[in-house]
């Protein structure tokens, strides 16, 4: 009945449903464009190059996005964006299926992943504009976080199954599709539209904003390096087909703590939360090298709330003006801490095996008990 309720509100669940599409489309983005580029090319270095390339643009064009969506308002901004990202992706997908130069294939790369809309960032503003200062907030951040956990779990086997049954280039093709749809379809619903905001003698939040970011980055960095240890634990087991096995264990951990959340009215305080939160995918790192399936559930578990912890604080304390490019920056701090764990996270593997990368995962999850402490200063 609780998500029901923000469902209820007028416009809610058609800006929902559309911006979960999207968010399908934007999850395939990332092994299309590997698996594209590796078919066109037949060479997994060039196929890595033109995949990372478009990666880190859009995490870094994902706030630089959001900026101008919160200046120039979603009504006008949101259509702009969509013929800018069409228009690269057709590109995108052209220099691959023809096996253009790899540079020039990075370079337009470079352009899709810069244009990407920011549908979670744009979705969480509506989100604000409907329910800012209500607790419902808490359940509306929920409903968020289990699309994007949905998402992110079928996007990737949408991709591979695009490509196995029709072309290598048609999970880029699809999910541009979905992602160029979801932007328009956003840009016609204007009824939950925030008006775009200028800023105005707003309190600096930089500490609350650096605070946030680095949990995200820790985030980043535990999805990243539990990746890479439960591959290394599948085939020390001699059972490779167990990794994927693992990892999904982990989302269906946060899958439900998101969900059992949003049903709560909560009146503990969001650093409260966020330190119980921290606690419980600590206790799962602890127990990772003894019991692998539990320990990653365990850390699922603590790992959905902390995430929509992070929402609301960020909701509640962020200016309007600059609320879309601040939730697009967690999102590029997210992935800048997986990237980033692929250095830490791949050393601690290769020279201890998948005991490295647990004893990473626990050091990352006692990162986020300790943080409520960096945001408790900057309240």
């Amino acid at each position: 009945m609780a998500y029901l309720t923000v469902l209820r509100i007028p416009g809610a669940a058609a800006f929902f449903a559309t911006t979960a599409l999207g968010r399908l489309g934007v999850s395939m983005y990332g092994l299309s464009v590997i698996l594209a580029a590796a078919s066109g090319y037949a060479d997994y270095l060039r196929a890595g190059l033109v995949g990372g390339a478009f990666a880190a643009s859009e995490a870094v064009g994902g706030p630089v996005v959001g900026r101008f969506v919160d200046r120039a308002g979603q009504r006008r901004a949101l259509p702009l964006i969509a013929v800018a990202h069409l228009a690269a992706l057709t590109g995108l997908v052209t220099v691959l299926a023809t096996a253009a130069p790899v540079w020039l294939a990075a370079l337009v790369a470079v352009a899709a992943g810069a244009s990407v809309p920011q549908l979670g960032a744009l979705a969480a503003a509506r989100w604000s504009h409907l329910l800012h200062g209500d607790p419902r907030i808490d359940t509306a951040f929920s409903l968020e976080s289990l699309a994007n956990s949905a998402a992110f779990i079928a996007g990737p086997l949408a991709a591979s199954g695009a490509v196995a049954l029709l072309t290598p280039t048609a999970g880029v093709a699809a999910a541009c599709v979905l992602v160029v749809g979801a932007t328009l379809g956003l840009s016609a619903q204007r009824a939950t539209m925030p008006a775009p905001q200028e800023p105005r003698g707003e309190r600096p939040v930089w500490r609350t904003v650096a605070a946030l970011g680095v949990a995200n980055v820790l985030l980043g960095l535990l999805f990243g390096t539990t990746q890479l240890a439960v591959t290394a634990l599948a085939r020390e087991q001699d059972r490779v087909a167990l990794a994927g096995v693992y990892y999904l264990t982990m989302s269906v951990g946060s899958l439900v703590a998101s969900a059992l959340y949003g049903t709560i009215r909560w009146t503990v305080p969001p650093w409260a939360r966020l330190a119980g939160a921290g606690l419980l995918a600590t206790i799962g790192a602890a127990i990772l090298h003894s019991e692998p399936f539990t320990g990653l559930f365990v850390i699922g578990l603590g790992v959905g709330p902390v995430i929509i912890v992070i929402g609301t604080l960020l909701e509640a304390r962020v200016p309007k003006s600059r609320l879309t490019q601040a939730f697009a920056l967690m999102s590029a701090l997210s992935a800048a801490g997986i990237a980033l764990s692929g250095l830490a996270g791949g050393a601690a593997v290769q020279a201890h095996g998948h005991t490295g990368g647990f004893a990473l995962i626990i050091a990352y999850t006692c990162g986020l008990v300790l943080l409520p402490l960096l945001l408790r200063r900057a309240a």
